[in-house]
């Protein structure tokens, strides 16, 4: 969906209107992840957490959790390049033998 729209979501028993182009079931399934971590965090305390607290706590592991996929895909993608690197190698070698 290419236009703007407002999509409402409840996150930690907030509701906010985003307005955004993605899909408005895509944002709510962010917000139910939110939630989810929120939850757990709340869960790892006797006593819960301030709302603040919980919301800041569920971030700092969400965004964990995205800086080691990143750091997994670059590993990945210097594993394929490396390896793209040796097959032209090889190809430019038997080319050359042949030649």
């Amino acid at each position: 969906m290419n236009s703007n729209h407002v999509v409402k979501v409840n996150i930690g028993g907030q509701e906010y209107s985003l307005r955004t182009s993605a899909d408005a079931s895509y944002i709510r399934s962010v917000a139910d992840y939110i939630n989810e971590r929120m939850k757990e965090i709340d869960a790892s305390s006797p006593g819960g957490f301030s709302q603040m607290r919980s919301l800041v706590l569920s971030t700092m592991n969400i965004t964990d959790e995205l800086f080691t996929e990143r750091k997994k895909k670059e590993k990945l993608l210097n594993r394929i390049e490396s390896k793209i690197i040796a097959i032209r190698e090889y190809i430019d070698d038997r080319l050359s033998m042949s030649a």
